[in-house]
């Protein structure tokens, strides 16, 4: 017979089943097996001999009572195709996930598996990641929206309490309201940093010395009754980071740690050089492989649930009392380690303990973390400013503030109000301040716009959350004047005048 037209015998055809990835199992009508290739003998991890002429029955004890069982039986009556998502649990306890397709066939039925376990992890790691992205736009939407009221609320109390005598009685009020302010404020940065959108000042670091830093904070803070231990790799290496983000990582890890620990404990915090493979990053949607320093947060206390460890990420989520938790200590962290381009996981089991790990990629480039601006002599001044502020209160408290420190203050709602207000002052405009997000035009484009026709014009922005536009993942771009909101009377008057204070390279 010509090559063409050879026919496979059964040996060989047998051999290519073989091959397939995909387990093929057959069954008669007496649910006994009576082929399995080698994927399928994997996938049940049985020799040959323990279930090739055996029935279902006497290989799995109880199968009649399960779901797959009834798909087998209604496509075996009624000779029509079935399909499921089957859990299946192996004599050790582990546990497969396999994807079925149930086909009847003239000796009986047909049943192909492919282990979708690895997937099934991926897709939840995705969803959740998905979830956490959304839950992160509007967490950064509120903040955004938050930061206004407060930049009302703060500004108009720093304002009143310093025109009121020490003994006025509105006094202990108004210190009562900013406070309260103040507290909003804290949350909102919270947000703003889960959310991955707070400025940062990253620099290249050695976390080994966070970590020593944050040792003496971390004993006055913790109980008698917990142990504190730290074991940290000698010679690790860098990492590029902002080192205020992680003492705040490892502040809210100690503290969930210290209070996961009623009873005492010991608390343990490591770091160590690690090269994460792409089997770890295949398991862990997210990261990537390469050379990282691992970070890692282990105590000996009540550990955790699945469904718990799940949503511990979520801001506002939290499992202890109501008024012992704000629920954005693990957001936050979660928020920072993001940011950073890292990855965060938690292995934990109830009664076991739980364990944070991060890890944060190696850096070996240059520091190029930009000097401290120089302290203003005064906070005072004369020049003019165009302000640009969409939101009426947010723009009349910050004139007013803008105007107490003796500046000439143009105003505008809109981009469009701003390039008219340019065009028609005659004389030099010193300073624009502006928020970056606006209807019709960001302030970022304005202020291209602007300093083409006024090159000696500088700019700083001020925002509730950081624009991508002026911020790249938190990072301001080289050369950027930026204020984050809550604005106060003092601050904007610092950093007004410490731009204005700065040489312009026209």
């Amino acid at each position: 017979m010509p090559a063409a037209q050879r026919i496979l015998g059964e040996h060989e055809l047998a051999s290519v089943v073989d091959c397939l990835r995909e387990g093929i199992q057959i069954l008669d009508r007496e649910f006994r097996y009576v082929y399995l290739n080698q994927a399928a003998l994997a996938h049940a991890r049985k020799e040959p001999q323990e279930l090739l002429g055996r029935t279902m029955h006497e290989c799995y004890p109880g199968i009649e009572a399960t779901d797959l069982f009834t798909l087998l039986s209604g496509c075996m009556d009624h000779q029509n195709e079935g399909a499921m998502r089957n859990e299946f649990v192996y004599p050790d306890g582990s546990k497969r996930t396999f994807e079925l397709r149930i086909r009847p066939c003239d000796v009986g039925v047909v049943v192909m598996s492919v282990d979708v376990t690895d997937e099934q992890k991926l897709e939840a790691q995705l969803r959740h990641a998905q979830k956490m992205e959304a839950v992160s736009r509007l967490a950064g939407s509120v903040a955004h929206d938050f930061n206004n009221v407060l930049s009302v609320i703060l500004s108009l109390t720093s304002l009143i309490l310093g025109d009121l005598k020490p003994v006025d009685p509105l006094r202990v009020d108004l210190e009562s309201i900013k406070k309260a302010g103040e507290r909003g404020a804290d949350l909102t940065r919270q947000l703003l940093a889960f959310s991955r959108q707070q400025v940062t000042s990253p620099r290249s670091v050695d976390i080994n010395q966070i970590v020593l830093e944050s040792e003496r904070m971390l004993r006055r803070l913790l109980r008698e009754d917990v142990e504190l231990i730290t074991q940290c790799q000698r010679g690790v290496s860098k990492v590029r980071v902002d080192p205020g983000q992680i003492d705040q990582v490892i502040l809210n890890l100690a503290i969930n740690a210290r209070d996961a620990m009623p009873e005492g404990g010991k608390l343990t915090i490591e770091t160590m050089d690690v090269d994460l493979e792409e089997s770890y990053t295949t398991d862990h949607f997210g990261s990537t492989p390469g050379p990282h320093v691992m970070l890692a947060v282990s105590d000996t206390g009540i550990g955790m649930t699945r469904e718990t460890q799940a949503r511990i990420f979520e801001p506002f989520f939290t499992t202890k009392e109501p008024g012992k938790g704000t629920g954005l200590g693990l957001s936050t962290v979660f928020g920072i380690v993001q940011q950073c381009g890292g990855n965060i996981w938690v292995y934990s089991e109830p009664g076991g303990g739980t364990t944070f790990r991060v890890y944060f990629p190696v850096y070996e480039g240059p520091d190029t973390l930009a000097p401290d601006a120089p302290e203003p002599a005064t906070l005072e001044g004369t020049e003019t400013i165009l302000l640009v502020e969409d939101q009426d209160d947010v723009r009349q408290v910050a004139r007013q503030i803008l105007r107490r420190y003796g500046y000439h203050v143009i105003e505008s709602r809109n981009a469009g109000e701003a390039w008219l207000s340019s065009e028609r002052h005659p004389r030099t405009i010193h300073l624009l301040l502006t928020d970056v997000v606006m209807p019709q035009m960001s302030g970022r484009e304005l202020a291209e716009r602007l300093t083409r026709a006024r090159p000696e014009l500088k700019v700083l922005y001020m925002s509730g959350y950081t624009e991508n536009s002026v911020v790249e993942h938190g990072i301001l771009d080289s050369g950027i004047a930026y204020l984050q909101k809550p604005i106060l009377p003092e601050s904007l008057a610092r950093r007004v005048r410490e731009v204005l204070d700065v040489p312009k390279l026209v």
